[in-house]
């Protein structure tokens, strides 16, 4: 390949605004695949960027690889893969040996680099890139590839059993999927939302039983049946300790939505007589994300979504809708075939 232009849609100064650029791209490296992308989804993240001027975002890009690396062996011209928040790692450390490299301390992760998914085409490592698993729909595959992996990697780090019980908090585009693999796993689901006005698309993605936490007070969270694990996809601030008793014994509350401030708990000594957990969880890494892909493809798992053309008018649409908490539950841009 010689140098060539792409399409990318760079964010503006002015908050929402995107606009069209052209980028000139080198001939790909030895490990680089170029992908003409298929759909991609808009995460709550991309609107976290927005704002300054010339950053490409988008990080649940899925394409067609139309052309790849002279060292690219375990990817073909014509695959279709997807690339998530993890762009790349150096390979060769005790994080990235261990099957850990969405920790390694040389990480690369979206949206260093500016070769997001916000565009028509996107170079990339090919080792971070994950084909999709046969039948998968790329506009249905492209939300998997942050949302469904973050709360899949809960799950999975947890090393919950079928037997155990967990609770879902906000049902948005998170925690829609988190109830759907929650199912698959096996384990009780319930889900949490403010009010009642989502219990039965709730009860749809798989969840077991509904709780409103408009109604929560101690000595309603007392009566009920604690948790194993509690997945917060909510961001925003909480009544932390109201939510932590939740839990049973030995339970950890996973933080995947960002607070609005930082987190407060007076009762510390539950902390420590009940050995509960506060415990982040990031998106998942490579093997994490082969992983998810297989879970999901084999459980039937997908996102409920809504579609809009990958171009600026259609961005401009969903990043708004995304930003206002208004898309049910996903908003995906969709290639014109």
């Amino acid at each position: 390949m010689k140098t060539t232009t792409i399409t990318q849609f760079a964010s503006t100064n002015e908050r929402g605004k995107f606009k069209s650029v052209s980028t000139k791209i080198t001939p790909l490296s030895h490990h680089e695949i170029l992908i003409k992308i298929l759909a991609c989804g808009v995460c709550h993240t991309d609107c976290m960027f927005m704002g300054r001027d010339g950053d490409v975002l988008g990080h649940e890009p899925v394409g067609e690889i139309v052309e790849k690396g002279s060292s690219v062996e375990r990817l073909s011209v014509g695959d279709i893969v997807g690339t998530s928040f993890l762009k790349s790692a150096c390979l060769d450390c005790r994080e990235c040996n261990s099957g850990q490299d969405i920790m390694c301390k040389h990480r690369i992760m979206f949206p260093e680099g500016n070769m997001n998914g916000f565009a028509e085409h996107q170079v990339c490592d090919s080792r971070f890139a994950y084909k999709l698993p046969d039948g998968m729909e790329p506009k249905y595959a492209g939300p998997l590839f942050c949302a469904g992996v973050t709360v899949f990697n809960a799950l999975y780090t947890s090393k919950i059993s079928p037997t155990g019980r967990v609770a879902v908090i906000g049902i948005g585009g998170l925690g829609h999927l988190a109830l759907q693999f929650c199912r698959a796993w096996g384990v009780h689901c319930t889900a949490i939302s403010r009010s009642f006005s989502k219990k039965e698309e709730a009860l749809s993605f798989g969840a077991h039983d509904f709780l409103a936490s408009k109604d929560f007070t101690p000595e309603y969270i007392e009566k009920l049946d604690k948790y194993d694990i509690i997945i917060n996809t909510v961001s925003g601030d909480l009544d932390w300790d109201l939510y932590l008793s939740l839990l049973n014994r030995n339970g950890t509350f996973y933080l995947i939505g960002v607070p609005d401030s930082s987190i407060e708990i007076k009762n510390t000594g539950a902390l420590l007589t009940d050995q509960k957990a506060i415990r982040g969880s990031l998106v998942g890494g490579r093997y994490v994300m082969e992983l998810m892909l297989v879970f999901a493809q084999r459980h039937h798992i997908k996102p409920k979504i809504e579609e809009y053309p990958l171009d600026l008018e259609g961005l401009h649409a969903a990043i708004e809708r995304c930003e206002k908490g208004q898309a049910r539950y996903r908003a995906v841009l969709v290639a014109k075939q």
